[in-house]
């Protein structure tokens, strides 16, 4: 019960996001900087737009739905457990949609294996479940690589990984720039 009313309470607090975001205004908003480890000037950004919005939005409307199907479709085993990794997807998927620093992103993005391995392979219906959830962490791990190798060619090129100072570099397509 604990999961459901926490559920409902974070997708209440992301329609509170729906209201107050300005639609007319064309920058992120709610942007928040971390300083991270201040000694090493290590800091990530997160912030929203419109399509943003509407991602966490879905996400968070989309978890009190699983947590109703876990006890609809009678999750026995651990239920404990099944709702913590559904909380954990929420939560890094959040990070996903709002993050403004691409590596944070790739980072983020690569964590919601984690949860999904369990979800799938602990949890799934049928007997090849094991076999479901090796194969989506394969190919999703190493398809991602080329997400990897072009993050680190825009860092080596212009120094940054964040989004917002990204905006302002011109991304020719004709640029043959190597760095």
């Amino acid at each position: 019960m604990f999961s459901l009313v926490w559920s409902f309470f974070v997708f209440n607090m992301s329609l509170l996001l729906l209201l107050r975001f300005d639609a007319c205004i064309t920058q992120f908003q709610f942007v928040t900087t971390w300083h991270w480890l201040g000694f090493l000037n290590i800091s990530f950004t997160l912030g929203i737009d419109g399509i943003a919005l509407f991602m966490v939005l879905l996400t968070t409307f989309l978890i009190p739905v699983c947590v109703l199907l876990g006890w609809r479709f009678g999750v026995d085993r651990s239920l404990k457990i099944y709702m913590i990794a559904f909380f954990t997807l929420e939560s890094i998927l959040i990070g996903v949609f709002t993050s403004l620093d691409i590596l944070v992103f790739y980072v983020l993005f690569e964590a919601v294996l984690i949860p999904m391995f369990l979800i799938v392979g602990v949890y799934g219906s049928r007997q090849r479940k094991s076999r479901a959830a090796y194969l989506l962490f394969l190919y999703t791990l190493t398809s991602s690589v080329f997400m990897l190798i072009a993050i680190i060619y825009v860092y080596v090129c212009f120094g940054t990984t964040d989004f917002l100072t990204l905006k302002t570099v011109d991304f020719s397509p004709f640029c043959a720039r190597f760095c």
